[in-house]
Parts: C-alpha cells; sequence; structure tokens
C-alpha cells in the first residue's frame, strides 16, 4: 500500500517542483526586465514600445 502512495506521490512532487522553479524563473526576469538599460532614454516612445513602428507594405 505504501508503496502504490509514493508512486503516485513521486510524479505529483516532481510536477510540483517543476512548476514551482517555473514561477520563480518568471519572477527573476520579470524583475531584471523592470530595470532601464543604462544610457536609455526612457522617455523614447519607440523604444519603451509606447508607438509602434510603422508597418511597412
Amino acid at each position: 500500500m505504501l508503496a502504490r502512495v509514493w508512486n503516485v506521490l513521486k510524479p505529483t512532487l516532481a510536477v510540483a517542483a517543476l512548476i514551482a522553479a517555473a514561477l520563480v524563473s518568471a519572477d527573476k526576469l520579470d524583475r531584471q526586465r523592470a530595470q532601464p538599460a543604462i544610457g536609455v532614454v526612457a522617455s523614447e516612445p519607440v523604444i519603451t514600445g509606447a508607438i509602434a513602428p510603422a508597418a511597412r507594405r
């Protein structure tokens, strides 16, 4: 009985660990992107993405 519970618990814990690692990684990337690049003018609308570049035909 205990072996069956352990066989079910192992993949469950593995999936939970993968989800936790993905959340930590995403949080780390979000924190890195929140810091502005050095020397970049933040008021430039093309750099900030406020104005999308014109589509070429």
